[in-house]
């Protein structure tokens, strides 16, 4: 069987809302995708497993920086970048840090069972439960892939806002590309 590729162009708030549309009822229909994403009420409050080339601590700003082909695992979250940096908070008393954020500078991915999302930058804010890519950004998922410069991914409700490409990029468009299940051959000519 061969699928068919639908591709979508739009600018725009109310064109943007469609293509969002559009992505829903495509993943709903194409049997290769997942229509859920794992990501969705991940729970941001699991350990985080970090492992670096290079760590620097900055205690006094409250900051760890690791480099050199940085992952990070977090249930079935992975994050990947050249260089992260750690924002947290140490109580008095206590001797785990509370981290509130990581900023990833180099190329960023995002990985789970069901989607990938990369850019050139990211952010992992783990007390707004919020990702942000940014840069040539890319939202893959079951077959289907969206395009911009500026992803939110809300990880309790599973929402994800792209914006579009940057000047000099596609004129301002987020561009889609979308799986279309194969009709299922029914036994008619047509």
């Amino acid at each position: 069987m061969t699928q068919k590729v639908q591709k979508i162009q739009t600018i725009g708030a109310q064109p943007l809302r469609r293509i969002f549309a559009v992505f829903s009822i495509a993943l709903a229909f194409n049997t290769t995708a997942v229509a859920q994403s794992i990501l969705k009420d991940h729970d941001t409050r699991q350990p985080l497993d970090i492992s670096a080339e290079r760590l620097e601590m900055q205690q006094k700003q409250g900051r760890a920086i690791f480099s050199g082909a940085v992952q990070v695992t977090q249930g079935k979250l992975l994050l990947r970048s050249d260089t992260i940096t750690v924002f947290y908070k140490l109580d008095s008393g206590d001797t785990n840090p509370a981290i509130s954020r990581l900023d990833a500078q180099g190329k960023f991915s995002v990985t789970s069972e069901t989607e990938t999302l990369t850019g050139d930058w990211g952010i992992y804010d783990v007390d707004r439960q919020l990702i942000t890519v940014g840069g040539d950004v890319s939202f893959d998922q079951g077959g289907s892939e969206l395009k911009g410069s500026r992803l939110e991914f809300d990880l309790v409700s599973g929402l994800a806002k792209l914006d579009g490409q940057d000047a000099g990029g596609a004129n301002g468009r987020v561009r889609g590309s979308f799986s279309v299940p194969a009709k299922p051959d029914d036994g008619t000519d047509k």
